[in-house]
């Protein structure tokens, strides 16, 4: 089945498309839905576009206009009809709210696209641990305060942080997986990348109590050997 994956460029929709090419289904496309709000702080498209080359499946920008449901139905028909997919993979977790969950099968409801969703269901505790153990590399782009502290901004979500994150998780309360906006990460490296990518350039800014990453530079460098 040829499949796009809803990408974010998270740790999550990189979890997600790893699964589903383990799975056998053929990712052809890593899919952004671009509404009229974009960019997005937390989820910058230059770095979207690097993690495509890095991955070695094309990155599709989809424009998605106002009223949104509509115009996802209209994207996902066009999928469809010009790239041949034939279902959609996202990593979603569980339903946070109305536009957070179950969204995706919503929009596809009656196209004949299918919706695969490998981390549905599963304890996200479990999941942020697999993503380190499979050995998915991520940066914090964005975190909130008072849960987080600017010192996060730009670390790396591996098996050393791991442990400062679980005792944050502990005392603070949040979700494992930050799936109520606690914290963002755009992935840098892992098991579906075939270069990892440097980020040597940014800054530290903050939005009411959200702390973001203005990247400034980044590029694709070897992997080291296994």
């Amino acid at each position: 089945m040829r499949v796009a994956v809803s990408w974010s460029g998270g740790v999550e929709s990189c979890l997600a498309c790893h699964k589903a090419i383990t799975k056998g289904y053929d990712v052809t496309h890593l899919v952004t839905f671009v509404l009229d709000s974009w960019p997005s702080i937390c989820h910058p498209l230059p770095l979207m576009r690097l993690q495509s080359r890095a991955i070695g499946i094309p990155h599709l920008e989809v424009k998605v206009e106002a009223p949104y449901r509509e115009g996802y139905r209209q994207a996902i028909a066009r999928l469809k009809e010009t790239e041949g997919i034939e279902g959609i993979v996202t990593g979603d977790i569980y339903v946070v709210d109305s536009t957070h969950g179950r969204w995706m099968e919503s929009v596809c409801e009656g196209s004949d696209v299918a919706v695969i969703m490998p981390l549905w269901g599963q304890d996200t505790y479990h999941i942020l641990n697999e993503e380190v153990a499979e050995g998915f590399r991520a940066v914090f782009t964005c975190v909130k305060q008072p849960w987080f502290n600017e010192e996060w901004l730009g670390r790396e979500l591996n098996k050393s942080s791991l442990r400062d994150l679980e005792a944050l998780i502990n005392k603070q309360g949040i979700d494992p997986c930050g799936e109520k906006g606690e914290y963002h990460t755009m992935a840098i490296d892992g098991p579906i990348f075939k270069e990892a990518i440097q980020i040597s350039k940014f800054s530290k800014e903050k939005q009411d109590t959200l702390l973001f990453l203005r990247i400034g530079e980044f590029s694709l460098k070897s992997k080291a050997p296994c």
